[in-house]
Protein backbone atom coordinates (compact mmCIF):
# COMPACT_ATOMS: atom_id res chain seq x y z
CA UNK A 1 0.00 0.00 0.00
CA UNK A 2 1.54 3.57 -0.67
CA UNK A 3 1.86 5.83 1.63
CA UNK A 4 -1.20 7.99 0.15
CA UNK A 5 -3.50 5.04 0.18
CA UNK A 6 -2.50 4.85 3.95
CA UNK A 7 -2.51 8.37 5.20
CA UNK A 8 -6.21 8.17 3.02
CA UNK A 9 -7.20 5.10 5.49
CA UNK A 10 -6.42 6.65 8.54
CA UNK A 11 -7.54 10.44 8.26
CA UNK A 12 -10.43 11.84 9.24
CA UNK A 13 -11.64 14.72 6.75
CA UNK A 14 -14.02 16.23 9.35
CA UNK A 15 -10.51 17.02 11.96
CA UNK A 16 -8.05 17.68 8.87
CA UNK A 17 -10.82 20.73 7.89
CA UNK A 18 -11.23 21.80 11.18
CA UNK A 19 -7.50 22.10 11.74
CA UNK A 20 -8.16 24.69 8.51
CA UNK A 21 -10.87 26.31 10.15
CA UNK A 22 -13.41 24.83 7.79
CA UNK A 23 -17.21 23.65 8.79
CA UNK A 24 -18.85 20.86 7.41
CA UNK A 25 -21.43 22.85 5.77
CA UNK A 26 -20.26 26.69 4.94
CA UNK A 27 -19.62 28.93 2.07
CA UNK A 28 -17.15 27.35 0.22
CA UNK A 29 -13.55 28.91 0.53
CA UNK A 30 -12.32 27.97 -3.46
CA UNK A 31 -14.91 30.64 -4.63
CA UNK A 32 -16.73 33.78 -3.67
CA UNK A 33 -20.62 32.90 -2.14
CA UNK A 34 -23.22 33.86 -0.29
CA UNK A 35 -24.94 30.93 0.47
CA UNK A 36 -22.86 27.98 1.82
CA UNK A 37 -22.62 25.21 -1.08
CA UNK A 38 -19.69 23.60 0.45
CA UNK A 39 -20.39 20.40 2.75
CA UNK A 40 -18.39 17.90 4.01
CA UNK A 41 -19.63 14.10 4.20
CA UNK A 42 -18.00 11.96 7.11
CA UNK A 43 -19.46 8.87 6.24
CA UNK A 44 -17.74 9.22 2.83
CA UNK A 45 -14.98 10.67 3.91
CA UNK A 46 -15.13 13.81 1.11
CA UNK A 47 -16.07 17.12 0.18
CA UNK A 48 -18.56 18.68 -2.37
CA UNK A 49 -19.38 22.39 -3.25
CA UNK A 50 -22.39 22.39 -5.39
CA UNK A 51 -21.39 25.57 -6.43
CA UNK A 52 -18.11 25.33 -7.86
CA UNK A 53 -18.42 21.77 -8.15
CA UNK A 54 -14.79 21.18 -6.46
CA UNK A 55 -14.81 17.92 -5.00
CA UNK A 56 -12.46 15.19 -3.56
CA UNK A 57 -11.60 13.56 -0.37
CA UNK A 58 -8.95 15.24 2.74
CA UNK A 59 -5.78 14.97 0.86
CA UNK A 60 -7.51 16.54 -2.75
CA UNK A 61 -8.94 19.42 0.17
CA UNK A 62 -5.30 20.24 1.72
CA UNK A 63 -3.49 19.95 -1.94
CA UNK A 64 -5.93 22.64 -3.21
CA UNK A 65 -6.27 24.76 0.17
CA UNK A 66 -2.18 25.10 -0.12
CA UNK A 67 -1.65 24.76 -3.56
CA UNK A 68 0.66 21.49 -3.12
CA UNK A 69 1.06 18.38 -4.88
CA UNK A 70 -0.62 15.03 -3.33
CA UNK A 71 1.83 14.28 -2.03
CA UNK A 72 3.03 17.02 0.12
CA UNK A 73 -0.59 17.50 1.30
CA UNK A 74 -0.31 13.46 2.65
CA UNK A 75 2.73 14.35 4.15
CA UNK A 76 0.83 17.40 5.71
CA UNK A 77 -2.24 15.91 6.74
CA UNK A 78 0.06 12.96 8.47
CA UNK A 79 1.67 15.80 10.63
CA UNK A 80 -1.66 17.52 11.46
CA UNK A 81 -3.61 14.45 12.66
CA UNK A 82 0.20 12.48 13.93
CA UNK A 83 -1.00 9.53 11.96
CA UNK A 84 2.44 8.33 12.65
CA UNK A 85 3.32 7.41 8.83
CA UNK A 86 6.37 6.80 8.28
CA UNK A 87 7.47 8.42 5.01
CA UNK A 88 11.10 6.86 5.05
CA UNK A 89 9.78 3.17 5.11
CA UNK A 90 7.37 1.03 3.47
CA UNK A 91 4.75 0.01 5.84
CA UNK A 92 4.19 -3.57 6.68
CA UNK A 93 1.02 -5.26 6.58
CA UNK A 94 1.05 -5.84 10.53
CA UNK A 95 1.58 -2.41 11.31
CA UNK A 96 -1.72 -1.69 9.00
CA UNK A 97 -3.59 -4.28 11.02
CA UNK A 98 -2.74 -3.08 14.25
CA UNK A 99 -3.84 0.29 12.97
CA UNK A 100 -7.17 -1.17 12.17
CA UNK A 101 -7.58 -3.27 14.88
CA UNK A 102 -6.78 0.01 17.26
CA UNK A 103 -9.28 2.12 15.66
CA UNK A 104 -12.01 -0.60 15.49
CA UNK A 105 -11.57 -0.92 19.12
CA UNK A 106 -12.05 2.89 19.97
CA UNK A 107 -15.07 2.63 17.37
CA UNK A 108 -16.37 -0.31 19.84
CA UNK A 109 -16.01 1.45 22.79
CA UNK A 110 -17.44 4.62 21.54
CA UNK A 111 -20.37 2.73 20.50
CA UNK A 112 -20.85 1.40 24.42
CA UNK A 113 -19.85 4.98 25.94
CA UNK A 114 -22.83 6.05 23.84
CA UNK A 115 -25.38 3.06 24.35
CA UNK A 116 -24.25 3.25 28.52
CA UNK A 117 -25.00 7.22 28.56
CA UNK A 118 -28.48 6.57 26.90
CA UNK A 119 -29.18 3.97 28.62
CA UNK A 120 -28.62 5.95 32.20
CA UNK A 121 -30.77 8.36 30.95
CA UNK A 122 -33.46 7.10 29.83
CA UNK A 123 -32.95 4.79 33.40
CA UNK A 124 -33.21 8.35 35.16
CA UNK A 125 -35.97 9.43 33.58
CA UNK A 126 -38.09 6.31 34.69
CA UNK A 127 -36.94 6.71 38.18
CA UNK A 128 -40.34 7.16 40.59
CA UNK A 129 -41.12 6.75 44.13
CA UNK A 130 -38.62 5.39 46.69
CA UNK A 131 -36.11 3.86 43.73
CA UNK A 132 -35.88 7.29 42.40
CA UNK A 133 -34.99 8.53 46.06
CA UNK A 134 -32.49 5.33 46.11
CA UNK A 135 -30.80 5.71 42.81
CA UNK A 136 -31.03 9.24 41.20
CA UNK A 137 -27.78 10.58 42.89
CA UNK A 138 -25.54 7.30 41.75
CA UNK A 139 -27.29 7.49 38.49
CA UNK A 140 -26.77 10.94 37.83
CA UNK A 141 -23.15 10.69 39.09
CA UNK A 142 -22.60 7.96 36.53
CA UNK A 143 -24.01 10.04 33.82
CA UNK A 144 -21.65 12.88 34.87
CA UNK A 145 -18.90 10.32 35.25
CA UNK A 146 -19.80 9.40 31.00
CA UNK A 147 -20.26 13.00 30.11
CA UNK A 148 -17.03 14.76 31.89
CA UNK A 149 -14.82 12.22 32.99
CA UNK A 150 -11.68 11.34 31.19
CA UNK A 151 -11.26 8.05 29.24
CA UNK A 152 -9.29 6.54 32.07
CA UNK A 153 -13.08 7.44 34.20
CA UNK A 154 -15.18 5.57 31.67
CA UNK A 155 -12.71 2.47 31.61
CA UNK A 156 -13.16 2.06 35.07
CA UNK A 157 -17.13 2.48 34.88
CA UNK A 158 -16.89 -0.09 32.27
CA UNK A 159 -15.42 -2.46 34.78
CA UNK A 160 -16.69 -2.11 37.71
CA UNK A 161 -19.98 -1.05 37.23
CA UNK A 162 -20.78 -3.74 34.40
CA UNK A 163 -22.84 -5.43 36.24
CA UNK A 164 -25.00 -2.73 37.59
CA UNK A 165 -25.77 -2.05 33.86
CA UNK A 166 -27.18 -5.18 33.28
CA UNK A 167 -28.87 -5.01 36.35
CA UNK A 168 -31.12 -1.50 34.74
CA UNK A 169 -31.20 -2.60 31.09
Amino acid sequence: MNKIQEVKQRADIVKVAEYFGIKKKQCCPFHKEKTPSFYISQSKQIFKCFGCGEGGDCITLVSKLLNINAYEATKQINNILSLGVDFGQPTSNLELNRYKQIKQAKETFKRWHNKTLQLLCNYLHSLQGIEKLQKQETTEYYIDLLIFGTEEDWLWFKKTEKRWCKEIE
